[in-house]
């Protein structure tokens, strides 16, 4: 069984590769809860700090979680984004082939050919299959399948490495 993919690895496949990576995790690992908690901590230390009423302080306490929490989920996902923009690959076009051996990826400039050990793990999501490394992600949108079929591709990566699924 073969199932190819073609991409182009923009800044739209990565906004999308942050937003899968980050969904997949530990609901404490996801950024919203991160830096809404963040926020109200500051929030919390700045209200008692200035010691107003508990009336008083709702609004403040609220407008200040919010403003961390968006800013540090808009910082985080701007900071990913420039160091994806660095990385020699951007703006490449890649094909992906999954076969019963590994993963052959090509791009303009290489060819490599990746073992199922370096992606032990995987999480399909409603529209693509996030491939999880040691130290790398590869997603894989079913929109970019050239040959074969998202169930064909979820049912040889679900043979090859640990599967999770999400909808």
């Amino acid at each position: 069984m073969q199932v190819d993919y073609r991409y182009v690895c923009d800044a739209d496949y990565f906004a999308v590769v942050i937003d899968r990576q980050y969904r997949q995790g530990p609901l404490l690992l996801r950024l919203p809860v991160q830096f809404g908690l963040m926020g109200a901590a500051c929030a919390l230390c700045i209200v008692l700090a200035v010691s107003t009423s508990l009336v008083e302080g709702v609004a403040p306490f609220f407008m200040i979680t919010c403003l961390v929490m968006v800013a540090g989920i808009w910082a985080t996902k701007r900071g990913l984004m420039k160091r994806f923009r660095r990385k020699a690959g951007f703006g490449a076009e890649v094909t992906v082939s999954l076969t019963d051996a590994g993963l052959d990826i090509s791009t303009g400039a290489s060819n490599v050919r990746a073992d199922w050990s370096a992606y032990p793990n995987a999480v399909r999501f409603s529209d693509g299959i996030l491939l999880k490394g040691h130290r790398s992600i590869r997603w894989l949108p079913d929109a970019a399948i050239l040959v074969g079929n998202p169930s064909d591709s979820t049912t040889l990566v679900g043979l090859k490495t640990a599967l999770r699924v999400i909808r």
